[in-house]
């Protein structure tokens, strides 16, 4: 579940739209027998883009059909569509109905590139997104952690991806009111997108305002100002 970071004791969920999309994006394919599905690809990312998740899903489902039924189940374009399709549901609010399209995703990147993949995990990150906002925290927990361990392995620590996946164990720890656990997290997601993203870039803020609820719910008041504060000086200057 997205959305934008509060200032209470209780998070909302850390990715920002945008990095989503692109942690979900797959390079479409080119070749015969494919340009009807293309044509319904690009409406749908065209939509997607546009904000018109609806419209985005409807183009999406006849994608998936087209690529299922003329170039294969484990196509590169049955892979795209798949992928778009969730992250429309999902960005739709149908969150029941993008899961199983989403898990689906996971299981043609298991199959086409292996399970430490980054790609795969890329698929698995998302999957936990929409357990999120199912509000099924412990399944969600299990397959963000699953994924973070590869962009940990074959990414590295500073990449903004395992920025990401350390943000949302900490989210996800948050919610289960485990904070001690999640200010743990937080702090690495901190670091690391420190080191990935532009200073001042809104996606820190949703980080430091996570922390700064994780230290409330400890008790420790005086040092989650301080993190509120700094993410407040970075909205600001962002206008």
């Amino acid at each position: 579940m997205t959305g934008k970071s509060t200032h209470n004791s209780r998070p909302t969920s850390p990715l920002l739209v945008l990095t989503v999309l692109a942690l979900g994006s797959v390079a479409a394919p080119a070749g015969a027998g494919e340009a009807e599905w293309k044509l319904f690809h690009d409406q749908a990312t065209a939509h997607l883009q546009r904000g018109d998740f609806e419209q985005a899903g409807l183009f999406a489902r006849q994608a998936l059909k087209e690529a299922d039924t003329t170039l294969g189940p484990d196509h590169r374009a049955t892979e795209a569509s798949l992928s778009t399709l969730s992250l429309a549901l999902r960005l739709a609010g149908k969150s029941e109905e993008a899961l199983p399209h989403a898990q689906r995703l996971v299981a043609v990147r298991v199959k086409r590139y292996g399970a430490d993949d980054p790609a795969t995990a890329i698929a698995l990150h998302n999957s936990a997104e929409i357990l999120i906002a199912q509000n099924r925290f412990a399944e969600a927990g299990q397959v963000q952690a699953r994924a973070l361990a590869v962009f940990e392995q074959k990414l590295g620590a500073k990449h903004v991806h395992t920025a990401t996946g350390l943000h949302n164990m900490g989210a996800i720890l948050l919610r289960q009111e485990k904070p001690g656990a999640a200010e743990k997290y937080l702090r690495r997601a901190l670091a690391a997108k420190e080191q990935a993203l532009k200073p001042g870039h809104l996606s820190i803020a949703h980080t430091l305002d996570n922390l700064a609820s994780a230290l409330d719910a400890q008790g420790r008041q005086i040092e989650a100002d301080k993190f509120r504060r700094r993410a407040e000086n970075i909205r600001r200057k962002a206008g």
